[in-house]
């Protein structure tokens, strides 16, 4: 039985315009098919053109699509980051809310980020959790990711800055932001290397940004003569 979420998604790919639904269909298939190859033999025992073979395209549209070997192989990462800044970014265009909720800063974001891993789903949970797995076995898979999430960082940065109408120099966009991808990561890497349901992973979340308040709140015993 197709569910709504997946009927949902057809209709968004129909409304879509022939040719921006053939980029997506290729897409996904490069980085389906890369992740299963991948995962199967090892990011660095897969030629590119053995991965352009299995799906059928050309090297010019497997590099119009991705701009590396390594970006196909954390397209669900990609996937998460993008739909986070694109609702830190415009709010609006996300269903039921308006715009950012009110409150602590750090608290909008983790709201924000729960809400896009909620709509992501189970599926994409499934793929996140191979990808981070394959990541590990690959030190190029490792500095691509590292690379590609400082750039969200710095991204983050800007647009909170932006909108609560901070100077360039103040640090506070900065730093919410690297709370924000590290919360993410203590939250993700305990989940990912378990066998957990999909669920376990938002209230991992929950847990993360929770700590950080209270990592604060610590003090370290003083030191006796």
């Amino acid at each position: 039985m197709t569910s709504a979420k997946a009927r949902a998604g057809e209709d968004a790919m129909r409304a879509l315009p022939l040719r921006e639904r053939k980029k997506l269909r290729t897409r996904r298939a490069l980085a389906e098919t890369a992740l299963r190859m991948f995962t199967e033999r090892g990011f660095d025992a897969v030629t590119l053109e053995e991965l352009v073979d299995a799906v059928e395209v050309s090297k010019s549209t497997f590099f119009r699509t991705f701009p590396a070997k390594e970006a196909a192989a954390v397209e669900a990462e990609e996937e998460l980051w993008t739909a986070f800044l694109t609702a830190v970014r415009t709010p609006g265009d996300l269903p039921e809310r308006r715009d950012l909720p009110s409150g602590r800063a750090v608290d909008a974001l983790q709201a924000v980020l729960v809400q896009v891993v909620t709509g992501l789903g189970p599926e994409w949970g499934g793929r996140y959790r191979a990808t981070r797995r394959l990541v590990v076995t690959a030190p190029s898979l490792l500095a691509y990711a590292a690379s590609h999430r400082h750039g969200v960082e710095q991204e983050l940065t800007g647009l909170l800055g932006g909108r609560l109408e901070l100077p360039d120099d103040d640090l506070r966009p900065q730093v919410l932001a690297q709370l924000t991808t590290t919360a993410w990561s203590v939250a993700a890497r305990g989940w990912v290397f378990s066998d957990a349901p999909f669920g376990d992973l938002l209230d991992r979340v929950g847990r993360a940004f929770a700590a950080i308040s209270g990592s604060l709140e610590l003090e370290l015993p003083g030191m006796s003569g």
